[in-house]
């Protein structure tokens, strides 16, 4: 906001009530004789003020109390007989220009004269005058007799004690001239004129704990205050426990509080929970000037056998406390439960199990499912050997019905086998002619060219999010796989990356592709396809959340 042309400005409130500005410049308004906290109240973004050659004669000591940006301010000019250290003391001011005001040599200007003595604000590098009488004189030579701040300590110092004891804290006090104290606890006491007061504090609370207590006397000259911190000790308090909620890992969230500084352990069930790299008590915040603790329980993929009671336990040398919570991660995959009897039907002759509900087995029917068993035992041994005589009459050819060696050239042998299928009359690359004449080798059998066609993937449609693990293969990879099933856009895949792209590496790649390819069934992860575009070679699988078997049982 600039405002220049004289004559124009009696009062800013109006001019500055839509608030927003960062920057204002005004000149030249003699009418404009004070400033208020009224005026200021909206400028919130206020950095840089200039108000100068104009007749502002008054300046409130609240009037920027709203303005905790303001940086840079400029009263020059106009017509300031005396100005408050409390104006400015909330402020961190990089610049204060007051040249060409007819100041009054006063102790309401011992603030100004110590500022412009140690060049705070730039003060130092301007040549500020004040009156007597009719004279100027230099304000950073002028005397001004018994006329400073207060000076200010507290007794005791430090201050250590248990909760509920009781302490009575001392405020020194010296000033000329006389100044006004107050204690400021969590909200201001009343101001009391006086050299020395003191504060009583009866049952002191934990809350006053890293609290700190600060005894502030001011006077025209300025301010001065002094402050200890009460060191409460007190026997660990549980603020907060809750259930579970997943993050990253899944997080058991707690708060505590005590002093000494509690030690943390957790029962799981009743028994003591050990930590280790998959749960852990991890602090994740200390609050400022407090002894509060922020923190989770932190499992790691944690399954159904991880449901439970969870307690936590914090102690220290003056005491202890527990809270409990019951969380539950995810429903038992299984139909039973392990640590359940299997039930038995079969009673002996002439018995009956008092446990059991339903009839009781004779000996006709345990005969018959007796031959019923045998039968389908001889069965299964005939069955077996029919396979094992085709089997080896199969053997002399490749695991897929294709010799390998009179359909293929070694350079063609990795492309042929993963080249997606596609039958279309797009005109035909000498390579692609190539492939096309190998394919009567695959038509032979319609079944294999049914089956063993290894799906393509577009390395476009593949995005890859994190890291899951790494093997000798190679590396494993969340990723966002799209146009992978015509019922869903995009879906979680896991992706393996080939580690060395050698010859034989390749050769193993492709293997595992055709086999990977016939071999689907529901209770194996599934294999969507390839991508052989570029490196690394990639293959896509079905991405199982809870990770392998193997690990998911442990």
């Amino acid at each position: 906001l600039l405002c220049r042309e004289p004559d124009t400005v009696s009062s800013l409130a109006p001019l500055l009530g839509s608030g927003g500005f960062t920057d204002v410049i005004i000149e030249n308004q003699p009418a404009l004789t004070t400033l208020t906290r009224a005026d200021t109240r909206t400028l919130r973004d206020l950095r840089n003020l200039t108000i100068s050659g104009s007749g502002l004669q008054h300046i409130s000591a609240d009037a920027f109390l709203d303005t905790p940006r303001l940086s840079h301010v400029n009263l020059s000019s106009n017509a300031l007989q005396s100005l408050s250290w409390k104006t400015f003391w909330h402020l961190s001011l990089q610049e204060l220009i007051l040249v060409g005001n007819p100041f009054n040599c006063s102790c309401g200007l011992r603030w100004l004269q110590l500022w412009l003595n140690s060049s705070r604000a730039e003060l130092g590098n301007q040549s500020l005058l004040c009156w007597e009488g009719s004279v100027p004189v230099p304000l950073g030579s002028r005397a001004l007799h018994a006329c400073d701040p207060p000076s200010v300590y507290i007794e005791p110092p430090e201050v250590v004690l248990s909760q509920g004891d009781s302490i009575n804290l001392t405020c020194h006090v010296s000033a000329s001239p006389a100044a006004t104290v107050k204690w400021v606890v969590h909200k201001e006491v009343p101001e009391i004129s006086d050299w020395e007061i003191v504060l009583e504090i009866s049952n002191v609370s934990s809350q006053l704990n890293h609290k700190e207590l600060t005894c502030r006397a001011e006077n025209v000259a300025g301010l001065a205050e002094d402050s200890v911190v009460l060191n409460v000790t007190f026997p660990p308090v549980i603020l907060l426990l809750d259930t579970a909620i997943p993050r990253h890992s899944w997080c058991i969230p707690f708060s505590v509080d005590g002093n000494p500084v509690p030690d943390i352990c957790w029962l799981f069930n009743g028994r003591t929970l050990r930590e280790g790299l998959y749960i852990h008590t991890f602090i994740m915040e200390y609050e400022h000037n407090s002894t509060v603790l922020h923190g989770c329980l932190q499992l790691n993929r944690p399954t159904h056998v991880n449901n439970g009671n969870y307690t936590l336990v914090v102690k220290n040398a003056l005491g202890r406390a527990s809270r409990s919570v019951q969380v539950r991660f995810m429903d038992n995959p299984f139909s039973f439960s392990p640590e359940e009897p299997i039930p038995v039907s079969l009673s002996p002759l002439g018995t009956r199990n008092s446990s059991l509900e339903g009839p009781v087995e004779t000996t006709d029917e345990h005969t018959f499912g007796v031959s019923v068993a045998v039968a389908l035992a001889v069965f299964a041994c005939l069955s077996l050997s029919v396979m094992l005589i085709l089997l080896n009459k199969c053997g002399r050819r490749s695991k897929f019905g294709i010799n390998r060696s009179a359909v293929l050239a070694q350079e063609d042998d990795l492309a042929m086998s993963l080249h997606f299928m596609n039958l279309g009359s797009s005109p035909l690359s000498s390579a692609e002619s190539k492939l096309e004449g190998l394919k009567s080798n695959f038509i032979e059998n319609p079944q294999y060219f049914c089956n063993a066609c290894v799906h393509h993937v577009q390395r476009r449609d593949i995005v890859l999010k994190w890291e899951l693990g790494e093997g000798a293969f190679g590396k494993v990879f969340l990723a966002e796989c799209y146009n992978l099933l015509p019922e869903q856009e995009k879906m979680l895949v896991a992706v393996k990356a080939l580690k060395e792209v050698t010859e034989s590496a390749r050769l193993d790649f492709q293997r595992e592709a055709e086999l990977l390819t016939v071999l689907q069934h529901e209770h194996i992860v599934k294999f969507y396809g390839v991508c052989t575009e570029g490196e690394p070679l990639i293959m896509v699988f079905e991405y199982m959340k809870h990770g392998d078997l193997n690990r998911f049982l442990r």
